[in-house]
C-alpha cells in the first residue's frame, strides 16, 4: 500500500516495509557470510588496499623521524628528485614522483621561497627548471640520516632478500 505522508510533496510516496519471515534469517546469514568472505578476500589480496595500508604505516614512521626536521616528507621527496638530476623541469620531477606538476608546484614554490631551490628558465624559455641551492644541499645532507633511520625502522624484522624481491615488484607496479 502506498500513501503520501502528511506534509510530503505530491509525487513522493513511502513504502511500507515488509515484516521479516523466518527464512529471511537463513538467507541473510548465507548472504552475509558470502559477503564477509568476499570482503576478507579484498583485505587479504587487493594491491590498492594493502599498498595503501603499507603507505600509511611507512608514512607515519617517516613523519615521526622528520618531525624534528626543517623539512616535511613531501619537501624531502622534492629535494631528492630535484637533486637526482639537475637541472630538473617540473614535469621531470612530477614524472619521477608519479604525480603531476599542479600537485607539486605549491611545494616547489615554497622551497624556492625558503632558498632551498633555485628556479630558472630552461633552454625552452617556456619551461622552468629547478636546481638545489647550497642551502638545499645542506638540508638534504641533514635529512638523509633521518631518512636512513626511518627506513631501518620500517624494514626492521623483514628479511633482506625478501625485501629486495618485494622492492622489485613494487617498482614494477609503480613503473
Amino acid at each position: 500500500m502506498h500513501h503520501r505522508p502528511q506534509g510530503s510533496p505530491a509525487g513522493t510516496t513511502r513504502r511500507r516495509i515488509r515484516a521479516a519471515t523466518p527464512t529471511d534469517h537463513l538467507h541473510r546469514s548465507w548472504a552475509t557470510r558470502r559477503i564477509a568472505n568476499e570482503l576478507e578476500l579484498v583485505t587479504a589480496t587487493c594491491p590498492g588496499y594493502l599498498l595503501g595500508r603499507a603507505y600509511k604505516r611507512v608514512t607515519r614512521e617517516f613523519e615521526k623521524e622528520f618531525r624534528e626536521s626543517n623539512l616535511t616528507l613531501a619537501q624531502f621527496a622534492l629535494l631528492v628528485n630535484i637533486g637526482r638530476q639537475e637541472p630538473a623541469s617540473g614535469s621531470d620531477i612530477a614524472a619521477r614522483l608519479g604525480s603531476d606538476i599542479s600537485t607539486i608546484s605549491r611545494t616547489i614554490e615554497l622551497l624556492v621561497k625558503r632558498g632551498l631551490v633555485l628556479q630558472k628558465r630552461g633552454e625552452d624559455r617556456r619551461v622552468r627548471v629547478y636546481c638545489l641551492t647550497d642551502a638545499g644541499h645542506a638540508a638534504l645532507a641533514e635529512a638523509i640520516p633521518k631518512w636512513r633511520r626511518a627506513k631501518h625502522q620500517t624494514l626492521a624484522g623483514i628479511d633482506r632478500s625478501e625485501w629486495r624481491t618485494a622492492l622489485r615488484q613494487i617498482q614494477k607496479i609503480g613503473a
